[in-house]
């Protein structure tokens, strides 16, 4: 099975990259998994076959799957087959936004926190985990934590309401400084399993996964 999908995040996961982007025929979000439980790609599994390199977000590449593997609110996860894949093209965000128009939400992944914590996920019993977005006053900002590492964060205002500590995992703006944005396109994503800290419930992070400024 082959699926045309532009590319619009490839964010940075134990090491490897979580990959997702949209289906360029039906607009359904995809995500592209390992072998295993939902494994995050190694750059040498998303190598072109008639371009140098591997793929990047706006790229939009032909992919074989060997099936859909949908998992807890990991609806759109697709097993990869284990081959190059076909590059045909680049798109520019509104071109994107054609394929797929930003999503409005009352709450992001149900609430106004940075996370949904075990208990309310199962209530709120979610069925997806990747969302395109608009949001307004963007900024990125780095915080330390008690070990001296650099974290990056990011507050923002969508549908009139404001998150902060928001998670970021795009490598493009995760070696840098602080950026301000008047409006910026997000691809935000949840996890498939939560975080635990011990003495507490665990917790599903919000991420975001990709950062598009409306000119990309």
């Amino acid at each position: 099975m082959k699926i045309d999908a532009v590319i619009l995040a490839k964010s940075t996961m134990w090491g490897n990259f979580c990959v997702a982007g949209l289906d360029m025929h039906s607009g359904m979000w995809v995500r592209f998994v390992s072998y295993g439980d939902g494994e995050p790609l190694s750059d040498s599994q998303m190598m072109f076959i008639n371009d140098s390199g591997s793929c990047n977000p706006l790229d939009v590449a032909r992919i074989r799957i060997v099936h859909r593997m949908p998992r807890k609110n990991h609806t759109e996860d697709c097993m990869i087959e284990r081959d190059a894949w076909l590059k045909l093209g680049r798109l520019t965000v509104e071109e994107v936004l054609q394929v797929h128009e930003a999503e409005s939400y009352r709450y992001i992944f149900g609430n106004g926190r940075e996370y949904v914590d075990e208990e309310e996920m199962s209530q709120l019993r979610l069925r997806y985990s990747l969302i395109l977005i608009k949001a307004e006053k963007f900024r990125l900002y780095l915080e330390r934590n008690l070990e001296g590492k650099v974290k990056y964060r990011a507050e923002f205002i969508h549908n009139n309401r404001h998150y902060s500590s928001i998670r970021v995992t795009d490598p493009e703006y995760t070696s840098g400084g602080s950026i301000n944005l008047e409006t910026a396109y997000l691809v935000m994503s949840m996890p498939a399993k939560p975080f635990i800290i011990e003495g507490y419930m665990g917790r599903y992070y919000k991420l975001i996964a990709k950062i598009l400024p409306p000119q990309s």
